[in-house]
């Protein structure tokens, strides 16, 4: 399945509707590892990152499969930056019926990448921060080709200028396993 159809099976997978860029990006990571979506992904500040899923989301929603909308901090001077914004993406009515006939395109890729929105949403509740120490933690364990302690870990996520936690990593390797991809 290329990166725009996983895109919307993901998003449908959710009940139609995802917070966040990261989350998105972490999602479609997860289905990679099966080989259920193709895109590339390389290290970046959230952990990987795909520049065919953002150019697919962008896509979709010039082709009007999906809504982008962008919230704001609600009143100056709260806690968060200035700058902080979060996307939040929706399949529009022509997004559901495309994805419909997709799901009796490609049943078992559509399948298994309900699996894992459904396993991510269980277990951290779509949370993007949870979805990206997982997703650091697989993506350093993949490019060594090992399991490795946590110390370990660490020092790799340091060189990718990546921090995490014990905690984090703990949490990540958590989802993993439920994932079945540890």
């Amino acid at each position: 399945m290329d990166e725009f159809d996983g895109v919307l099976v993901m998003l449908m997978a959710a009940g139609g509707r995802i917070a966040g860029r990261t989350t998105i990006q972490k999602l479609g990571y997860f289905s990679t590892i099966p080989e259920v979506i193709q895109a590339h992904y390389r290290p970046h500040y959230y952990g990987p990152y795909s520049a065919d899923i953002a150019g697919a989301i962008q896509a979709l929603v010039s082709y009007g499969f999906i809504e982008e909308r962008v919230e704001m901090p609600d009143a100056p001077g709260s806690a968060s930056t200035p700058d902080w914004k979060r996307y939040t993406y929706s399949l529009t009515g022509d997004g559901e019926k495309l994805v419909r006939r997709l799901k009796e395109e490609h049943p078992s890729e559509a399948l298994e990448i309900e699996e894992i929105v459904g396993v991510c949403r269980d277990t951290a509740n779509l949370d993007s921060r949870v979805l990206s120490w997982a997703a650091k933690v697989h993506y350093i364990q993949t490019r060594e080709k090992r399991d490795m302690p946590h110390d370990e870990i660490r020092e790799i996520a340091r060189t990718l200028n990546w921090d995490l936690t014990e905690e984090q990593i703990g949490r990540g390797v958590a989802l993993l396993k439920n994932l079945h991809f540890a």
